[in-house]
This record gives C-alpha cells, structure tokens and sequence, in this order.
C-alpha cells in the first residue's frame, strides 16, 4: 500500500484536503493482498455454495466443519498478530477476503462473528495466559467464538444490563445469572465473551467456556440470514473463574464498545459484495426476461435501475476503501500486539466507520430492493434470486449498533472533539460542490451547538439531518478522489466512473440542501450561517443523469454485473 502523511483525527475531513495521491482505492490493491481474496473464494465457491442447503438446513454440525476447513486455510488467523499466530493482515486485505466470503451473507455472518467480535475482545483486552489458552484454537477452528451484549431488556442501551455476577466465597469464581439474545454461533460456539455487572453495579466482560454451564436455546427463526445459528443463551449459576475476567472490572463498556468499532472498519465490504451480487442477477434476469417484445432491460425505467444500483456501489467502495487505506496507514506505525495503541489509533476513525456502516447498508438496502423490482412478481418467489438477498440485508442497519445509534455517533463524536473551522470557499465544478458541502455542514454543526450547547446531543431530529449531510460529503469526496486516480491512469477507461460520480455528486448536493434547510428552520435565528451556505450548493446545475444513467445501465448490461 502506497505511503501517504497520516490522516488527522476523525471529523477533520470536513477541513482538510483530500486528493487522488491521498486515498487507498479497490484499485490499489496488490497482487498479495488479492491472494487471500482468492483463497477464501476458491474456499466459498468449493465448499460452501454448492451446499447452501445444508445450512439452510440448519446443519449446525455441516457449518462447523466448514469453520474448521476455513481455519485449515488460515481464513480464521488473518488480523491475529504474529506473535500470537496469526497473520497479521491489514484491514484492507482482511476486508477484501470477507468481501469473498460474503459471497454467502448466512456463512459470512458465522465466520465474522467467530473472527471478528468473537475472538477480537480476547485479543485486544486479555491477559497473556488468556490468550496463551484460547487464541490458538480459535485460530485454526477447535474453538468458535461467540459475543454475547444484548438482552431481553437491554439493546442499544447495553450498559442497562440484568445479567450479573457475584464472587463465591472463596473468590475463586464469579457466578453468572441472567440471559442474552441474539447470538450469533450461540448454538454450536464453545467460547463466549458475556457481559455481567459485578454485584450488580460494575459493567464487566468475562470468558465463558460452554463446559461452564452456559445453556443454550432454540435457533431463532429470522427473517434473514436463516442459515447462521442465532440463539438465547441461558446463565443459570454459572461459574467463571476469576481468572477468566476479561479487561478491568468495571469496564466492560470498554470491552464492549471498542469491539463493536472494530467490527464497523470492514463492515463495508461485505455489505458490497452481497450488493453486487444481486446486481448480477438483476442484470442477468434483465437481458433473458423479455416483455412486449424486447427484453425489460432496454426499458428506460429499468435502466435507471441498474444504473442508480451500480452507482451507489461504486461510491460505497470508494467510501469502505478510503477508510481502510487511512486506517491502515495509521496502524502502519503501531506495534500490532500493543493491543491498547491499536485500539487507540482505530478510534479515531469511529465516525468514518459509522459512516459507512450506515451508508453500506442502506445502499446495500436500496440494491436488494429494486434488484427484486426487476424480477416483478418472479421477484417474491423463493425460486428466483432475489427474495433471500432481500432478507438477508434487512439485519445491516441493526447490527453492529443501529444506524439511528451510528448517525447520532457521527456528529456528535464531532462536536465532542471540537468543530472543525470552516473552510475558505474553493474549486469550480464539482470539487467546488464538495467546498460548499464541507462549509454548509459546518454551519449546521455550528448552529446546533450555538443553539442547544451542552444539550445538542438531545436534538436527534437535528442531528440525524446532520448526519445524513456528512455522510454525503463524504460519500463525494471519496468518490472524486477515486475517479480522478482512475482517469489519470486511463483517461477513457474512467469515463464510465466520471459518470457514476457526476451523477451521484449532482444528486448527494441536493439532499444536502434538502437537509440544510430542515436544519436551519428547526434552528431559527441560530440557522442563519445556514441559510447563507446553502445558496452556493444549490446553484449547482448538475448534469444530464437521464443519458449518464443510460450510459451507466448499458455497461452494467453489457457486464452482467458491476462494470468496476
């Protein structure tokens, strides 16, 4: 990966500037890092696809041999650090492989859980006997990992946990008491990190062995993902030994909420590899499906199908990519097993990985929708390909901390730390459009504060418009800085992509005027700076999207998928 100066701190992207030299693209990636990539497809079209079934099924027993075979070909080692056995992979190649294994949304939601919140708590916050004892066979597959943070009564407020832990007499043991739902490998997983207040008061994590009396229930039966093993899991009069605390008693919330983080910086990707797989078979079905005479894909409507799907892709992994190039170069300094230093480092991207936590799925949202609008009524048969990637997506905008919770992260992580000072304006075109966002979205953040102060993180109508504005500057930043790179190395090959960024900057300008106004009406006198910033946004004329989008779904017809 190329070498750029360090990102600065989260949020400060609305000042500063960013280029085509200072972004990591899909397009960087090197020979190596799509090595991994192919491995685990190779792995997910030999061993997994062909028998879907079997975990649809519910072969809990089929699905943990599959892990077992994934740990054989090192998929489940990748970012453990070499000094305890693994890889050591960077974000961005760890998150290229599980855009493979993505290929299979219910198979890729039970190997994220065992890699990702089920083995990272362990690595980042254990002691070194507790990874001495655990990591090596959650790496290679004698052990899968499982996260255990919700309850009945608790989801995103986590720190409202019931469950609790009381010390035995002799202090050798904590008992645990209480249930948690929704867990992911709950049924078959051998390993668990549960979440437990310490005589009822201190948020604490602890490693929980099965053995130790954890009892689970039946399999949910989801809307989606139906072929990975979600349960509830039963604590009664469990017994942990205190050895097996994880972290400092007291601050699970710790444990807990850098976990979730982590997970958010390779979200993304998987998100845009189930996206681009029913955008093939839209654009599959719409070549072979013929109404009156002519297949519907030389239908105008349909064509503005496939086309917004395709364009709303390739800003998302401008989006996903961007981040873990700068996450990547931040840790490239950080001695990988200073579990505390990474964790430092990766938090300052938290409103970065909101971001695309929230743009993937809902972009992943939108594609799964209109690609079954193309099917029609064909769409809504389990017979067709469209209806299980329908479901399967509806649990990203709930995981992983819902996107109502990661929009309030976003500008209230900001002004936590400081609003940015607003840029002077700059650029004609469209690089003038993302001046006028960085400094429209400054007004808001600024007007917000002036208005409510202390109290601003109350006002989440407010602040959701916010949001929603700086998602799109970044979406458009990120998504200029990668069609400039790409038209420097091929001029006409990136003729395609300066459509697909056209066309969405032409659209993303508007919602953000759209939201600037909601913003500055809510705030009355204090949304005068915004309604000054918002006449240059707006001047913006756009472009022709009826023949860019044309242009757009034809490559994506001609394709069969994504044309990038």
């Amino acid at each position: 990966m190329s070498q750029h100066p360090r990102p600065a701190q989260a949020g400060r992207f609305l000042t500063s500037s960013v280029g085509p030299g200072d972004v990591f693209t899909r397009e960087d990636l090197t020979a190596d890092q799509k090595l991994f990539g192919q491995t685990a497809a190779e792995f997910m079209r030999r061993e997994v696809v062909p028998n879907a079934a079997r975990l649809y099924a519910h072969d809990w027993h089929f699905t943990r041999e599959l892990l077992r075979k994934a740990g054989e070909l090192d998929l489940l080692r990748l970012e453990i650090p070499e000094v305890y056995g693994g890889l050591g992979l960077d974000k961005a190649s760890a998150a290229y492989v599980f855009e493979q294994i993505g290929m299979n949304p219910s198979f890729g939601g039970s190997i994220g859980a065992h890699t990702g919140i089920g083995t990272m708590p362990l690595l980042y916050f254990g002691t070194a006997e507790q990874k001495a004892k655990y990591l090596p066979r959650l790496a290679n597959g004698e052990l899968i990992g499982a996260y255990c943070l919700t309850e009945p009564g608790s989801g995103s407020d986590a720190l409202a946990a019931k469950t609790t832990a009381v010390l035995t007499p002799d202090g050798t043991h904590y008992v645990l008491n209480g249930r948690k739902m929704w867990i992911t490998n709950g049924v078959f997983a051998d390993l668990f990190t549960i979440f437990a207040k310490v005589d009822g008061t201190k948020f604490t994590g602890f490693l929980v062995e099965r053995t130790m009396g954890v009892v689970a229930g039946p399999n949910e039966p989801k809307l989606g993902l139906d072929g990975s093993a979600t349960c509830e899991l039963i604590l009664d009069d469990v017994h942990v030994p205190v050895d097996n605390v994880l972290g400092t008693i007291g601050e699970g919330h710790k444990v807990a909420f850098n976990t979730l983080n982590l997970g958010r910086v390779k979200l993304g990707s998987r998100n845009m590899s189930a996206a681009k797989a029913s955008l093939a078979n839209a654009a599959q079905y719409a070549r072979e499906r013929r109404q009156f005479g002519k297949p519907i894909g030389e239908f105008g409507m349909i064509k503005h199908k496939l086309a917004e799907m395709a364009i709303r892709i390739y800003v998302c992994d401008a989006m996903v990519y961007r981040t873990l190039g700068d996450v990547d170069r931040a840790l490239a300094d950080v001695d990988p097993a200073d579990g505390a230093k990474v964790l430092a480092t990766i938090e300052q991207f938290a409103v970065e990985c909101s971001i695309n936590k929230v743009a993937s799925s809902e972009i992943l949202a939108y594609v799964v929708d209109e690609a079954l609008q193309v099917y029609g009524g064909n769409g809504y048969s389990r017979e067709f390909p469209a209806e299980r990637p329908y479901r399967d997506a509806r649990i990203t905008r709930i995981y992983e901390g819902t996107n109502e919770i990661n929009r309030m992260i976003i500008p209230t992580r900001i002004l936590k730390q400081g609003i940015p000072a607003e840029p002077a304006p700059g650029g004609s075109g469209e690089r003038g459009v993302l001046s006028a966002a960085k400094r429209l979205t400054i007004a808001m953040l600024t007007g917000v504060a002036e208005a409510h102060g202390e109290r601003a993180r109350d006002q989440q109508q407010i602040l959701a418009h916010i949001a929603d504005a700086i998602i799109d500057g970044y979406a458009i930043e990120s998504v200029l800085a990668r069609t400039e790179k790409l038209t420097a190395r091929d001029p006409d090959g990136a003729k395609l992509a300066a459509d697909m960024a056209s066309v969405y900057i032409a659209d993303a300008a508007d919602r953000i005027v759209h939201a600037a106004k909601q913003v500055a009406n809510a705030l009355g006198d204090h949304g005068a700076a915004t309604r000054d910033r918002i006449a240059p946004l707006a001047a913006y004329p756009g472009v022709d999207s009826v023949a860019a989008r044309r242009r757009i779904a034809d490559a994506v017809l001609t394709a069969g998928g994504h044309p990038y």
